[in-house]
């Protein structure tokens, strides 16, 4: 069974609404059309390469991860267990030769009695008990192909929102190394003209250089983040783009709900199916103690008479085999331990999830804040320093420390939309739902 987690994909570039430059005051010669430049280099990257959505990426995972191939080999082994455990044991072919070699008439061949039987042991109960044994333990990797799809589909989900989060840093550092370079060009104006210290101009150079440098930086954790998620499916690079959207914040229905629907993890699924698995194991165990009859039909010669004559026989063992009183509890203890993990499972689960509610709620709140009021606020501290600055009312550090503490919050909200989006995807993950294309 493919599963595969959900989340919008729809390509809204989010750095757009982050870097308000106002500038008029300070003379700066940005042009407007500036914060276009994000769906600028998108759409010409997305021309290059085939755009990709999430729904595709995990398809691709699912579809080509090499340890997905792993279960079908194992599918296979253990139907080859099914049929063997289905085979008839063989029959046994006896030839006895009696009252021959001996002494005086016995002392040849001539009084001699030749048996020729076949003999069968009586198990087709056992048989029937062997082969619902092995089928049931057929099962049990439908239920491991189901938690390692989910694995895999979340761990492909967290790689494509990296990659959409670090797309989106990578063109917040080019925008402010842009004002980063714009405002070196007006402080070296206004040095020439005596307005500035050369100092200024110095600490404007090093701010540049930092810039550049965070933007090399990003431009290699993105391709490293794109090699990792294309490397899912042994896909390259240079073929795909990542596209998704950001700003749809996902909803996760009330906590009960999402308790409810702990119940059908495959995880706690598959400990139920152990547990099956065992009784099944200890019905056999009890019905390969109990005795096998064996029959026994065939044919007798006497050569004395050159005279022949049916046999037939039965053997009954006596008791029964004790030995499988200590296989018998030593499965049951197995099941009592499957139904301990069940529990601790089951119990992990129940915190995981209420923290990452409790986590997602505390993202939605960030995001909310800093996008309703803290850059708000502080786009218009930004905008008045500007103004401060180039009348001399402010100095240089404390100019580029406001436009500092803006970018900072900036990417402190894109920190938050990782946060929550990573948060809803583990939520899936574990109540192992809202899992479609």
């Amino acid at each position: 069974m493919q599963r595969s987690l959900t989340i919008f994909t729809t390509l809204k570039p989010i750095v757009g609404r982050f870097l308000n430059l106002d500038v008029r005051s300070f003379g700066l010669c940005i042009i407007a059309g500036l914060t276009m430049f994000p769906l600028f280099v998108n759409a010409q990257e997305v021309q290059a390469k085939e755009a990709l959505n999430l729904s595709q990426a995990i398809s691709f995972a699912l579809a080509e991860h090499p340890e997905m191939s792993v279960f079908g080999h194992q599918r296979k082994a253990l139907d080859a267990k099914v049929k063997q455990a289905a085979v008839l044991p063989r029959p046994t072919i006896d030839f006895t030769i009696e009252d021959a070699m001996g002494t005086g008439t016995h002392s040849n061949f001539g009084a001699a009695q030749s048996t020729l039987s076949i003999a069968w042991v009586l198990e087709q109960r056992a048989i029937e008990k062997r082969v619902d044994a092995a089928t049931n333990a057929v099962t049990q990797i439908d239920f491991d192909i189901e938690i390692k799809a989910l694995d895999i589909s979340a761990y492909t989900a967290k790689l494509f929102i990296e990659s959409l989060i670090l797309e989106q840093r990578l063109q917040l550092a080019e925008l402010a190394e842009q004002q980063a370079d714009s405002a070196l060009s007006a402080i070296r104006r206004r040095v020439e003209a005596g307005k500035s210290l050369s100092i200024e101009q110095l600490q404007s150079k090093a701010e540049l250089v930092r810039r550049s440098l965070e933007v090399e930086d990003l431009e290699h954790e993105l391709e490293a983040s794109r090699y990792q998620l294309v490397a899912q499916w042994g896909g390259e690079v240079s073929d795909y783009v990542p596209q998704g959207e950001l700003l749809n914040i996902p909803v996760v229905k009330d906590l009960p709900s999402q308790l409810a629907k702990l119940q059908a993890h495959p995880a706690l699924l598959a400990f139920a199916n152990k547990r099956r698995i065992a009784q099944s194991q200890i019905e056999l165990a009890r019905i390969e103690a109990r005795p096998k009859w064996q029959v026994s039909a065939g044919i007798r010669r006497y050569e004395a008479t050159d005279d022949f004559g049916l046999v037939a026989g039965i053997s009954i063992p006596f008791g029964n085999d004790s030995r499988s009183l200590g296989e018998v509890q030593v499965i049951q203890a197995q099941q009592a331990e499957y139904q301990s993990q069940a529990d601790v499972l089951a119990r992990k689960l129940n915190t995981q999830l209420f923290v990452l509610l409790q986590n997602m709620k505390h993202s939605k709140h960030v995001i909310d804040t800093l996008t309703e009021q803290v850059i708000p606020l502080l786009e218009k501290a930004t905008e008045e320093a500007s103004k401060a600055y180039d009348i001399g009312r402010l100095g240089y550090l404390e100019w580029t420390s406001i436009r500092q503490e803006l970018l900072s919050t900036q990417a402190q909200l894109l920190d938050a939309y990782q946060a929550i989006h990573l948060q809803h995807i583990e939520i899936q993950r574990l109540t192992g739902t809202s899992l479609s294309n």
